[in-house]
């Protein structure tokens, strides 16, 4: 039997199919590694956000112990016009006033949390590289430390500020209306 002349026109679509999937493959290699690379950078970004707000709120709270309010006090210049606005600001030294945060309660325990809480959230200590173990290690920190940061809110009587009506609520609305969505009105059973 003679090579037929149409023979390539009928494997056109197995030829066809293989080089768009061989093309298909590159390309969502290509586009894979690009929208994981992308995804991964926002993941990042969005703990380390976290982890600075947890820091910035460690920071707060170890000044506002009563042994770190003990030692600073920093005065700061009001100017002339501004005293005569708020008289109140003229009433502690010529020219200056005190900008302290209002001190927490003397409580051992509470500064032991404190003092936890700073090293768990310490930037300096952090690993920034994107090998398996540090990130794991970075995500447990994280998640340490906003559990000690609910241990410190209780502690002191704050609202959590850091994930309002992310977690734990379900999107719940308390309104006390008594409308459909209000759960205000519902009593758990114990």
């Amino acid at each position: 039997m003679e090579d037929d002349p149409f023979d390539s026109v009928l494997n056109l679509e197995s030829q066809f199919y293989d080089e768009g999937y061989a093309l298909g493959v590159a390309d969502g290699t290509r586009a894979g590694h690009i929208e994981g690379r992308i995804f991964g950078l926002e993941k990042g970004f969005e703990k380390f956000i976290e982890m600075g707000k947890l820091h910035g709120r460690s920071v707060v709270w170890a000044n506002r112990l009563p042994r770190a309010q003990a030692k600073t006090q920093i005065p700061v210049d009001v100017p002339q016009d501004q005293k005569k606005l708020h008289p109140e600001h003229g009433s502690t030294s010529p020219g200056s006033i005190s900008t302290s945060l209002p001190p927490l309660a003397a409580n051992t325990r509470l500064e032991k949390h404190v003092q936890t809480f700073h090293a768990l959230v310490e930037l300096e200590s952090l690993s920034t590289q994107n090998r398996e173990d540090d990130v794991s290690e970075f995500d447990d920190r994280l998640k340490r430390a906003m559990g000690k940061a609910k241990v410190i809110e209780r502690l002191i009587g704050e609202d959590s500020e850091l994930g309002a009506g992310e977690e734990g609520d379900g999107g719940r609305v308390e309104t006390g209306d008594g409308s459909i969505e209000d759960i205000s009105v519902l009593h758990a059973r114990h």
